[in-house]
């Protein structure tokens, strides 16, 4: 969706002398420099499929599962996924008017804008 992202894996194989799998760690982070990183998803899993919620729209994240046994966290299988785009949430920033070129007959206008905030524009703006 355009806030989510839905993972499913596999379970490891069993080894002799590595104890079972007890929960998985879903990690998530955005992959857009402007977005605070603070915007990390960590996230507990005991099934093998996970959504991950809260995410901006139109956003790549680069995203792992890791393992977690009674010994500790294995190493984790790192997958990227973009988020659906959805309308733009916030208007063009710094709009602004200018007059065209200079005498009584000129009729032109220059129009100037800035992007929404990178939080609010929900996707890639061209």
């Amino acid at each position: 969706t355009t806030m989510s992202l839905e993972f499913s894996w596999v379970p490891p194989t069993p080894r002799a002398g590595v104890g079972a799998p007890t929960r998985y760690i879903v990690r998530c982070e955005p992959q857009l420099e402007g977005i605070d990183t603070s915007a990390l998803v960590n996230q507990t899993a005991t099934q093998l499929t996970a959504t991950v919620t809260g995410l901006f729209p139109g956003v790549t994240y680069s995203c792992s599962v890791a393992v977690m046994n009674d010994r500790g966290e294995g190493d984790p299988a790192e997958q990227s996924g973009m988020t659906q785009e959805r309308a733009p949430t916030g208007e063009p920033q710094n709009f602004r008017i200018t007059p065209g070129e200079s005498g009584a007959t000129s009729r032109n206008l220059t129009f100037f804008w800035d992007l929404p905030l990178l939080t609010q524009r929900n996707g890639i703006i061209t």
